[in-house]
């Protein structure tokens, strides 16, 4: 006996399998669709130019930089090409079972049967598998947008943290200068009986003090430089940075219209948003799981001696024990959390959001005063102090003090205006959007005004990147 008799009846029953078994292609729309979410936030990845990065780094060359090197990026990649796979195996269908027995009758006859059987819940609960599949695949989309997101604004604030210390260090080598010219004068006055004991220990404190501040401001740019290094993973050192920080933007931005972005554009918003979803399909999938579970439909021909049967076949799991009672439990206990995430999102995110643009308002205000205050009036003090050394009317350690706390001034304003652009990194963190742009201007520290009697101390020391020959 063969099967070539029902082919008809067998035909039919393997066409409906093969047509319900056609495997979809897999998505690749997801590298688009994180690229949309990121122009959507303010960050356009598109075009990136596949240059060497050589040379001077602006922000946003590193920022590129790290996204085409970075390899936790690839990782995400590759996670998006599994999710990928993922639908296409959910629009698999488990292949059919062949079934045969032979049985030798006593009597010299025999019984032969042969069966074809499908899987009715693979059938039946393929359209839920690819909507939760698809849901997966969006999710792993936004997971590669927020994951180049995260990686942009950790490479700013590293690219921030080392022009800021490179600044702080220039700032501090000219404070460094004048605290051991101060103590070398102090050195020839003792020499000459024209100082006490204790105003030269005074001195000689001081310029410690300064080659340990010199010392701590190396060390916080190699460690900047590194941290810059390691975000964008080229695979040469042949870059560096700009010498000056940028200013903030003129315009304060409208506490209101970013409270409105965050309701709306909220990366985690937008992931509850899709878990949600996703976890209603599972449900769907799991209800009807617990009725068509390891059912089967299926073509059955036996044939005994001269006699032959064939007919349709339906197994089922009968649902006596549960009904999947716990999976449905653990989808409303995921629902709720989801419920609770977002709530908590929603009363902290606004509080959240007004304590850093208030801290950021704060920042600026600091930022304007010493530039039009403060820093302003220590540079003419500093002159009036010059033109009475020069005149023999003041003496010139009251200078080098003078010049000691518009140094110091200065040094605060580049670590404020660090701070400043660090909490604008943090607030484009919290807002899920691209970080502020800059104005046109820096912060030019080069033009700090040099006095008279600190260029002995260069001339005499080799302080180059803060080393001293003494």
């Amino acid at each position: 006996m063969t099967l070539i008799h029902y082919a008809p009846r067998v035909g039919l029953a393997l066409a409906l399998v093969l047509l319900a078994a056609c495997a979809s292609q897999p998505p690749d729309h997801g590298e688009q669709q994180a690229r949309a979410v990121l122009l959507g936030r303010g960050l356009d990845i598109t075009n990136l130019p596949q240059d060497a990065f050589r040379g001077l780094l602006p922000r946003q060359q590193a920022v590129r930089a790290a996204i085409l090197h970075h390899p936790s990026i690839r990782a995400e990649y590759a996670r998006l090409d599994i999710a990928a796979a993922d639908v296409v195996r959910a629009s698999e269908l488990l292949n059919p079972s062949l079934s045969l027995s032979w049985l030798d009758v006593r009597g010299g006859s025999n019984e032969l049967t042969v069966g074809l059987a499908q899987s009715v819940a693979a059938v039946m609960l393929r359209p839920a598998r690819q909507r939760i599949a698809a849901a997966d695949y969006e999710l792993a989309a936004l997971t590669l947008a927020d994951a180049l997101q995260q990686l942009a604004l950790t490479t700013e604030s590293a690219w921030l943290a080392l022009v800021s210390a490179e600044q702080v260090l220039q700032v501090q080598i000219r404070a460094t200068d004048a605290a051991l010219w101060a103590d070398e004068l102090g050195t020839r006055f003792t020499a000459a009986g024209n100082m006490t004991p204790l105003q030269r220990a005074e001195l000689a404190r001081d310029a410690a003090h300064a080659k340990l501040a010199l010392l701590d401001a190396e060390r916080t740019r190699d460690l900047a430089h590194s941290r810059l290094e390691q975000q964008l993973a080229l695979p040469h050192d042949d870059w560096r940075v700009p010498a000056s920080l940028p200013l903030p933007a003129p315009v304060d931005p409208d506490q209101d219209q970013l409270l409105t972005l965050v309701w709306t554009d909220h990366p985690a918003l937008q992931r509850i948003t899709w878990e949600r979803q996703r976890l209603l399909s599972v449900g769907e999938r799991d209800r009807k799981e617990s009725w068509l579970d390891d059912s089967e439909l299926g073509l059955e021909h036996e044939r005994a001696g001269d006699e032959r049967a064939t007919g349709p076949e339906f197994a089922i799991r009968l649902p006596l024990w549960h009904r999947n009672a716990g999976t449905r439990l653990a989808i409303a206990a995921e629902l709720a959390l989801l419920d609770a995430r977002e709530a908590e999102l929603r009363t902290q995110l606004p509080r959240q959001l007004r304590q850093q643009l208030n801290e950021l308002s704060t920042l600026r205000k600091s930022l304007e005063v010493r530039s039009r205050s403060l820093l302003p009036a220590l540079a003419a003090e500093v002159q009036a102090r010059q033109e009475g050394v020069n005149f023999m009317l003041d003496g010139v350690f009251n200078l080098l003090a003078s010049k000691q706390a518009e140094l110091e001034a200065w040094r605060d304003q580049v670590t404020t205006l660090a701070e400043y652009w660090q909490q604008e990194v943090a607030l484009a963190m919290t807002m899920g959007r691209a970080a502020t742009p800059a104005s046109e201007g820096v912060l030019d520290t080069s033009a700090i005004v040099p006095t008279a009697s600190d260029q002995p101390a260069r001339g005499q020391q080799d302080m180059h990147h803060g080393r001293h020959h003494e």
